[in-house]
């Protein structure tokens, strides 16, 4: 009885032995983890913040870009309607010397231009 006592006892030991041997294993173990938790972490929000930055710069690239692009567009609009008002005055021009011209013609020919 002693010597299974003994024995039980021996058995005890070695396996309270194998179990701190995992725990302190697994300590280092969870260690390792939470440091590169950690440093997972802290590379995500570097990358976020990094990521934010780059938005905003682009953002403020696409409102400059926006701005040119609208004065651009002003500008050649402002010269279509200069070259339209200066094309509509040219047609009047010669309208009115057409119509003049007929006028003209219409008297030759005896007639009242106006009773037409």
């Amino acid at each position: 009885m002693i010597r299974q006592y003994q024995e039980l006892q021996r058995q005890t030991e070695t396996r309270i032995q194998c179990l701190e041997a995992e725990v302190t294993q697994l300590q280092e173990q969870l260690a390792v983890c939470r440091q590169q938790s950690q440093q997972a972490r802290e590379e995500s929000e570097r990358t976020l913040g990094e990521k934010d930055r780059s938005l905003t710069e682009l953002q403020a690239k696409i409102d400059t870009m926006k701005t040119e692009y609208e004065q651009i567009l002003h500008g050649s609009l402002d010269g279509v309607l200069a070259k339209l008002a200066s094309a509509k005055l040219r047609w009047e021009r010669e309208a009115t010397a057409i119509h003049m011209e007929h006028k003209e013609r219409l008297r030759d020919f005896g007639l009242n231009p106006l009773e037409m």
